[in-house]
């Protein structure tokens, strides 16, 4: 069915009667009297509650009771989101993808924002007034505001990972922290070789990365010089893609040659996430490129299970001359937001309730969670208690949050750093300090905006030039095949594949990007 046609539908079964959720729960009427909301929101499986205790705090600012859309049993965020579509009966917001958000908008069945933020929305409208480079990623292709996206704090924190070393291990054999490619091909040689963990068995795995494929090999490239294979980049206004970079081949011609030599973890696509489990408690990993909060942590094994454990952040190393580890920053947003669907009977109820998320205490509220158990207010600042801290029940930091709601993706809000930095330990601390340095951090593409004929022809075409990209990876970091006598064939491939017509099209937001002012 197509969707302006379902669109016709859904609007035309508002007029004539109120709608149900899944669950029965009935939708706004538009009366002063009914301040419900029904709200889709699906995040990491997780289904909105309606008992989150952040949406009881925003009840009783805003008086908006808000009821989920979707069920207990809807842990499937892209599959309750076609199901939803599908049943013509939308949730007054919905909060999802932004590009999705944005084409339902397109097609009808999202209200465009515009005016509804300049009447009603002041904490907003200010927001999007101090903040150019946000700004454009609100507006949509044709204009118009269709979802408020969650915003990542750039102006406190724009990078979250990057290299990590033994450097007790360092410490051990007299060797300094490496700076170049070569040092630190000389420390992970001696960790292998001279039995850094002292077991009597050569088993260092030297340099491992967490993931799936598609993560390890942008992490293994990285540490090697090269950006992620997926990404496109600008260069004196100009896009191009990154395997067609120089750089890229020689990451991975590096990676290769290391893999061969055995300093590259044997098990490098098979650990999967679990790597950082695997070989750190294990005491036989060496080196990584990882996100800091969560890898700094590790060196808790240095109390409970290996004496003297250390595993710090480095710099990124030099490769040769212009050409150093590839550490990528943060964009603007994950592209999570939500808007009002054509379905709500009170757009402007909705609008004010999504306008408090952007008031002094919203934002600190999505932040921090709940004044007096969560956080406390010193020197005019959130300052999260003990029982986020040191959960007794042993939760960590952000899983405390996210059970009452805080730090669950969706609300369009924008993210406060200071919670990240405030349960990070000093070692993460280091690493964040060394990476916010413009030198040490590449910036990706901003967020571009397509047309619906575009994204299927950008997508299309990424599908095919990704899936040949990590078949060739694989094969020449493996040693199967090698690079030079492949690379033509490689190339020829992306083409046929089409990389310089998804080259364009990129080029094509770009420009758009540039022009939104």
């Amino acid at each position: 069915m197509k969707r302006k046609i379902a669109m016709g539908a859904l609007l035309l079964s508002a007029l004539m009667f109120n709608g149900c959720s899944k669950d029965g729960d009935s939708k706004s009427t538009g009366t002063t009297k009914d301040k419900n909301l029904s709200v889709f929101l699906v995040f990491n499986g997780m289904p909105l509650n309606d008992e989150w205790e952040i949406y009881k705090k925003a009840e009783e600012a805003t008086g908006v009771k808000v009821k989920s859309y979707a069920s207990k049993n809807n842990t499937d965020s892209t599959q309750a989101y076609n199901l939803m579509l599908a049943s013509n009966d939308f949730s007054d917001i919905i909060a999802y993808r932004v590009p999705d958000l944005e084409k339902l908008g397109s097609d009808g069945g999202m209200i465009p924002l515009n005016d509804l933020i300049d009447k009603h929305a002041p904490n907003l409208k200010k927001f999007i007034d101090e903040n150019p480079l946000y700004r454009k990623d609100m507006y949509s292709l044709d204009g118009k505001i269709y979802a408020i996206p969650t915003y990542y704090d750039l102006n406190k924190l724009s990078v979250s990972s990057g290299l990590f070393i033994r450097t007790d291990w360092l410490k051990k054999f007299g060797l300094p922290v490496p700076k170049t490619l070569e040092e630190a091909e000389n420390a992970l040689t001696i960790f292998k070789e001279q039995d850094a963990n002292g077991n009597g068995r050569k088993d260092e795995v030297g340099i491992f990365v967490r993931g799936n494929i598609q993560a390890a090999l942008n992490n293994l490239t990285g540490i090697f010089g090269a950006r992620p294979y997926k990404t496109f980049y600008v260069e004196n206004d100009q896009v191009a893609f990154a395997t067609l970079d120089p750089n890229f081949k020689e990451a991975v011609k590096l990676s290769a040659e290391w893999y061969k030599k055995g300093l590259i973890d044997k098990e490098v696509f098979t650990r999967g996430w679990g790597a950082r489990d695997a070989v750190l408690p294990t005491n036989i990993g060496g080196m990584t490129l990882d996100w800091f909060g969560s890898t700094a942590s590790y060196n808790s094994l240095a109390t409970t299970q290996i004496p003297g454990f250390e595993f710090y952040p480095i710099e990124p190393l030099q490769i040769k001359d212009g050409m150093k580890s590839v550490a990528v920053g943060r964009n603007t947003t994950p592209e999570i937001g939500w808007g009002i669907s054509a379905a709500s009977k009170n757009p402007e109820q909705a609008i004010k309730f999504m306008d408090w998320w952007f008031s002094e205490e919203g934002r600190r509220t999505w932040n921090f969670g709940i004044e007096g158990k969560h956080y406390t207010m010193v020197d005019g600042k959130p300052v999260f208690t003990d029982y986020v801290l040191n959960n007794p029940d042993g939760k960590g930091p952000l899983k405390v949050l996210q059970e009452v709601g805080a730090q669950v993706s969706g609300p369009g809000v924008q993210q406060d750093a200071d919670y990240e930095f405030q349960y990070s330990n000093d070692i993460a601390k280091q690493g964040f300090e060394m990476y916010m340095r413009n030198e040490n951090t590449t910036m990706p593409l901003p967020i571009l905006k397509y047309s619906p004929k575009d994204v299927k022809k950008l997508e299309k075409i990424m599908a095919l030039v990704n899936q040949t990209t990590e078949e060739y990876m694989q094969k020449w970091i493996l040693g199967v095949s090698d690079i030079d006598t492949d690379w033509d064939a490689y190339i020829n491939r992306i083409q046929q594949n089409g990389i310089n017509e998804a080259v364009e099209l990129v080029q094509k937001g770009y420009n758009h990007y540039n022009s939104v002012k």
